[in-house]
């Protein structure tokens, strides 16, 4: 492999890294402390939620039907722990529901992870567990949303992992499309929703109080929207739009990152070495977007694959490297700098917070990844600020390609919890 910067060179950039960012506490930033969380300690990586058969669908399937969510990981740890998992039952707002295990599952509560293999021919050394749900030994018998919760058999109250899913019973019709905006000044930087339920199969309802929808750009939560009453009713069709509303900021496409292979180099690496070991993989300096022009870029809308061109299975053969992101500024910005995408959970974590570096002008953040295909963006939270700035850094275009996620939750009087009866995804590029 062709080497265009020497060690030495690297070792000065390593030195200014800061590699506390890998191992601070797991708390998730400007959230709700009560809501169940995509979570996983730092020994376990390569986090992945998907219904079966392809890594990009989203994590929801069907009730009563043969669909299944997989989930995989991987333990980079040095000791061999059995790992258990159960599902939490959760409202729309991801707060657990007021139900115990055997109201919404059969089976038992908790059950081990047996299904690991160990890697395969990689100087970092792991296992790569994998499970699908439902399984012969625990099924789901409602709608809603949930929780894979993964944890020690030795001391079930310590948690290795969380990771949400849906399921979804396809009973209400949802009409969902993204157009323009009308504002002239909203028209260059935002896509305006338009959005229509039929509830006639759910019979008759209150919509003000017993159904709750929430749609998301790109499985973001941060700027997700939360209806709880429909502006306009004509029969069983309930009107959530104006000829103004909803609006979500456009944004613009995510960041990528190629380490499918170790032996070329792809635009956005400047160089890969290995020593102590492992892996190393140093990045072409990023910057703040400053055009006012949009420019086509195609993304995967801020997942990941893991994949490594070399190897026959990826999944225990693909290897990890220290991946060293820069984001070059110049001056120090007036609040915090994280890395976001699915690679983070679609969390603001602590252990994602960029570290400024006043010698070279760069915000800094050291992570250890397995090789694939990665989106990620970089996110801005000001110091005085109780909400996200996704464009700052990135800017803001009517044109970006988002894919948006609509849940119709229901719960009618005297149900313990809220029904997912309705699941619609839209396009605003792609009809």
């Amino acid at each position: 492999m062709h080497i265009n910067i020497s060690i030495y060179l690297l070792s000065i950039l390593l030195s200014y890294f800061c590699y506390s960012n890998n191992r601070n506490g797991a708390g998730i930033v400007l959230q709700d402390q009560k809501k169940m969380s995509n979570y996983w300690e730092s020994y376990i990586k390569s986090v992945k939620a998907y219904k079966s058969g392809f890594e990009l669908n989203q994590p929801s399937i069907e009730l009563s039907t043969d669909e299944t969510i997989t989930f995989e990981f991987d333990d980079l740890s040095e000791t061999i722990e059995q790992f258990e998992y159960t599902v939490i039952h959760c409202d729309y707002n991801w707060q657990p529901s007021n139900m115990v295990f055997m109201e919404y599952a059969n089976g038992f509560e908790f059950n081990p992870l047996y299904d690991y293999r160990y890697s395969s021919g990689t100087l970092v050394q792991y296992r790569h567990y994998s499970l699908t749900i439902p399984n012969s030994n625990l099924t789901l018998k409602l709608s809603g949303n949930y929780i894979l919760r993964v944890v020690k058999q030795s001391n079930r109250q310590e948690i290795v992992l969380q990771q949400q899913f849906r399921v979804y019973e396809p009973l209400v019709k949802i009409d969902a499309f993204i157009r323009q905006p009308i504002e002239p000044y909203m028209q260059r930087t935002h896509q305006q929703l338009e959005l229509t339920v039929n509830t006639a199969p759910l019979g008759k309802i209150d919509p003000n109080t017993d159904i709750a929808i929430l749609a998301n750009q790109n499985s973001q939560t941060y700027n997700e929207l939360i209806f709880k009453n429909p502006q306009f009713t004509d029969g069983t069709r309930l009107i959530y739009h104006t000829s103004t509303s909803p609006l979500f900021e456009g944004g613009n496409e995510f960041r990528q990152l190629n380490i499918k292979s170790f032996h070329y180099q792809t635009p956005e690496l400047k160089d890969i070495k290995q020593y102590d070991g492992v892996y190393h993989t140093l990045l072409a300096t990023d910057k703040k977007v400053k055009s006012y022009r949009y420019t086509e870029s195609r993304d995967i809308n801020g997942k990941y694959l893991v994949k490594c061109d070399d190897v026959n299975d990826s999944p225990t053969e693909a290897d990890y490297t220290w991946v060293y992101f820069t984001l070059n500024n110049d001056v120090q910005f007036d609040g915090d700098i994280y890395l976001f995408g699915e690679l983070t959970g679609w969390e603001l974590n602590p252990n994602y917070k960029m570290s400024f570096n006043p010698q070279s002008g760069n915000y800094e953040l050291k992570l250890l990844l397995k090789q694939g295909f990665y989106n990620y963006k970089y996110v801005f939270v000001a110091q005085t600020s109780a909400s996200p700035d996704f464009n700052r850094i990135e800017a803001n275009f009517y044109e970006t390609e988002n894919t948006y996620n609509i849940y119709v939750y229901y719960r009618s009087q005297g149900l313990k919890y809220w029904r997912l009866v309705g699941l619609q995804g839209v396009n605003s590029r792609y009809k």
